[in-house]
């Protein structure tokens, strides 16, 4: 909500656009010129209202006014503009409304007046009087490439993927500039496809996104699914391990799904080598793999129950609740037993804190998503790769 000091200042300048008009219509003027008409009255009664704050008797005064003038045409663009600032979206509707009924606007301000307008209904949520606000302005020299972004905002928020793909292609054309979200757009659809069971009509989806570029780790992963799906475990396989040779923090992601696989063939053995190959390539392999372990809940192969125990041995909080020592000496069969007690308290609470957390904006969620609500950046959000033991005293 805007504070007490935006709307002083909004109020200022809506004073000093109209200030500013008084100014120039009254100060230096060459001999001879006929001086200008008298200043409207109730413009600046207008202007007083908005400086007392009185902005109820400011709005309907401007809405009265016979006529409005490029003299006068900023400052309601100016009130429309506070009034949407501050949530009363409906003032400012009625604002930019009163301007569009004027017959004498030209075109540049006409458009101006329908963006603003589109402005307000997207702030108030009524999404498809914006879209077709904006939509009217997608060919306005000024103001296109403004309403294309905002389209595509509305196409986002509805999950209408293929109007933003539209959308997105005529930016593009518009700015020469190549957009990597499309790639995005066309992993939801091929998301989508999947899920309701067209493999095939996800497959072109996934195709038009690799040449969109970007959107890589989305696009290999539902490629892997697919794959699944289709018994083709070799390829299932193939994919699941690229991903994790590219991006290890996917480990809780793909885990079980490389184990499914895996054991379906009935190569448990093969895993365990993949694994030990993984592992040796640093001990933040091993973390996250007994991380992954943890949080899903996995206890074979032997090679998991390995990785968890050096977790829990060499974590600074764990380590402390625990007599490592005295661990360490339990017979094999009781040691199993309590690193599967640990390992299941780990999971619980991991399971009731965060999961999930965006890079750029530090956006929180419980599952793993691939556009952020909050700073609207794509394939950004990640696992934590941590336990969050303050709410154990929290």
């Amino acid at each position: 909500m805007p504070t007490e000091a935006t709307f002083i200042l909004a109020g200022l300048f809506i004073v000093a656009a109209g200030l500013g008009w008084l100014f120039a219509r009254y100060s230096v003027r060459n001999h001879g010129e006929p001086p200008p008409p008298p200043v409207n009255a109730d413009y600046l009664r207008g202007l007083n209202f908005v400086l007392n704050r009185q902005t109820d008797d400011a709005l309907e005064l401007f809405m009265r006014m016979a006529k409005v003038d490029d003299d006068t045409l900023e400052t309601h663009f100016a009130l429309g503009h506070l009034f949407r600032r501050r949530g009363e979206v409906e003032r400012a509707i009625r604002v930019h409304q009163n301007l569009l009924a004027r017959p004498n606007l030209n075109e540049s301000q006409r458009h101006q007046a329908l963006f603003s307008l589109a402005q307000d209904y997207l702030g108030a949520g009524l999404f498809d009087r914006a879209e077709k606000l904006f939509s009217e302005l997608r060919g306005s020299p000024t103001l296109g490439q403004a309403a294309l972004e905002n389209l595509v905002d509305i196409y986002e928020r509805e999950s209408d993927w293929t109007k933003a793909i539209e959308a997105h292609r005529e930016l593009e054309v518009m700015t020469g500039e190549k957009s990597s979200q499309v790639a995005h757009y066309y992993c939801e659809l091929a998301e989508r496809a999947r899920l309701s069971g067209n493999l095939d009509l996800a497959r072109q989806y996934l195709k038009s996104s690799v040449r969109s570029e970007t959107g890589a780790f989305r696009g290999t992963l539902i490629r892997a699914a697919i794959a699944q799906e289709e018994e083709d475990f070799a390829q299932a396989l193939r994919l699941y391990e690229q991903v994790l040779e590219t991006d290890q923090r996917l480990m809780v992601e793909v885990l079980p799904q490389l184990v499914a696989c895996y054991e379906a063939t009935n190569r448990q053995q093969e895993l365990e080598r993949y694994l030990e190959r993984l592992i040796a390539k640093g001990d933040d392999v091993k973390k996250n793999l007994a991380f992954a372990v943890i949080i899903n809940g996995l206890t074979a192969p032997p090679i998991f129950r390995d990785c968890v125990e050096a977790f829990i041995l060499q974590h600074d909080v764990i380590a402390t609740l625990i007599d490592t020592v005295h661990f360490s000496e339990l017979p094999q069969a009781n040691r199993e037993q309590a690193i599967l007690r640990i390992t299941r308290g780990l999971r619980q609470l991991a399971l009731s804190s965060a999961r999930y957390r965006c890079t750029s904006c530090g956006y929180s969620t419980q599952r793993l998503i691939w556009h952020c609500p909050s700073c609207k950046a794509w394939e950004t959000i990640r696992p934590i790769q941590a336990f969050q033991f303050e709410r154990l005293v929290a």
